[in-house]
């Protein structure tokens, strides 16, 4: 019998700063044989990522250890360790900006316009700061936000500073995800040399760099709902992450906004001192039995999402309709309004969770009407319905 079937695992190892550690130890824990390899912890996982971001561990160290955990499948910790480190690594000015909503856009869409960003834009005229952030890079083929940001006037900023800026006068901003940490930009050219996705893509969603108590997480496939929520609960053990809501679902063609052809089911982990509760919820289908819309959508232009934000009367409207068919509009509407309905009830169990007195808590139905209606008084910054619902108090978390 080969002697590999008695070779022992390699142990925790003794953990030192960044600086004296030797990061060959994780390599050889991860790609020790069939039978002495293992996975990394939620230290480990996080001190490799800070050692590749300060030159301590080297590219082809960290490029090994990626194809090690992506062969063998990465585990939760590992996963969470990446998120750790890559939030050590964020410039301290980057926590202290003032938002509400932490919005990840990673994924991008084969076809449509991010719908999304006018979801974002209608919580920002209501006083609420939102910091988008994402990878036009990672995923080229895809249509991005950050190629929509002027049509709709959102500001891509690339310094605390000028983020802060950006928040103050428009409740705001979009970030690089390489102006929040230069080593994403070295961890993406990696994963493109190798060909193979990495642990990093799902890192990158969950950093919430300005510490928002709200955050969003979507994923496209099968399984990662789970690790998503899993990651959430260690950050949260660990202390990473403190008190905070973070909805968890599976976003339209992978990016962080709704599908109206089908129900969405949202998971929910509410994080506070010593306590994590996980509950579900979910929006019901807004366009059943829905078809068409999709062919000619990739060369639609992003000014179409200025268009559809300042257009009271779409479905009539000769600019509009001129671009777009009415399926298409409809399905746009559609997605803005299961997007927005998402984000109010996230913010009404967020509301409820830290004012146990508050009768925050909405159904689905009742966030979908409120979406709905939020929508058409967009442009009424004194009354509209989304105002009179912070009047009452029940946005009293955000």
């Amino acid at each position: 019998m080969s002697m590999r079937h008695f070779m022992p695992k390699i142990g925790e190892l003794t953990l030192t700063s960044v600086d004296e550690f030797d990061f060959r130890l994780l390599i050889k824990a991860l790609g020790k044989g069939e039978k002495g390899s293992r996975a990394l912890t939620f230290a480990e996982a996080s001190l490799l990522l800070e050692g590749f971001s300060k030159g301590k561990a080297t590219r082809v160290q960290m490029a090994s250890a990626m194809m090690l955990m992506r062969v063998r499948g990465e585990t939760t910790e590992e996963v969470a360790g990446m998120v750790a480190g890559l939030r050590h690594t964020l410039d301290h000015d980057w926590r202290s900006l003032a938002v509400d909503i932490d919005w990840p856009v990673y994924a991008g869409k084969r076809e449509q316009l991010p719908w999304l960003l006018l979801v974002a834009k209608l919580l920002a005229s209501q006083g609420i700061r939102v910091m988008l952030h994402g990878d036009s890079l990672a995923l080229p083929h895809r249509r991005h936000v950050e190629s929509c940001l002027s049509a709709v006037n959102i500001a891509c900023c690339t310094t605390p500073k000028s983020a802060n800026a950006a928040l103050q006068s428009d409740n705001i901003v979009y970030v690089r995800a390489g102006d929040l940490a230069p080593v994403l930009d070295e961890c993406r050219q990696l994963h493109q040399e190798l060909g193979l996705r990495s642990l990093i893509q799902t890192a990158v969603r969950c950093i919430n760099p300005a510490n928002a108590p709200i955050s969003l997480r979507s994923y496209f496939h099968p399984g990662l709902d789970n690790l998503h929520q899993g990651i959430c609960e260690v950050l949260f053990a660990n202390g990473e992450y403190h008190d905070g809501s973070i909805a968890i679902f599976k976003g339209l063609q992978g990016e962080t906004e709704c599908n109206p052809r089908v129900s969405t089911t949202i998971t929910v982990v509410n994080g506070q001192t010593d306590n994590i509760a996980v509950s579900s919820l979910s929006i019901p289908t807004l366009l059943e039995g829905f078809s068409g819309a999709k062919v000619g959508q990739a060369e639609l232009s992003s000014e179409i999402l200025a268009l559809l934000w300042g257009e009271k009367q779409p479905f009539v409207s000769s600019e509009l309709t001129a671009l777009m068919s009415r399926t298409m509009i409809e399905q746009a509407l559609s997605s803005i309004t299961a997007t927005l309905a998402t984000v109010l009830l996230l913010v009404s169990r967020k509301s409820a969770m830290t004012e146990p007195n508050t009768t925050a808590i909405i159904t689905a139905e009742q966030a979908v009407d409120l979406s709905l209606k939020c929508w058409e008084n967009r442009f009424n910054t004194t009354d509209s319905p989304l105002k009179q619902w912070r009047s009452r108090e029940f946005l009293c978390a955000v």
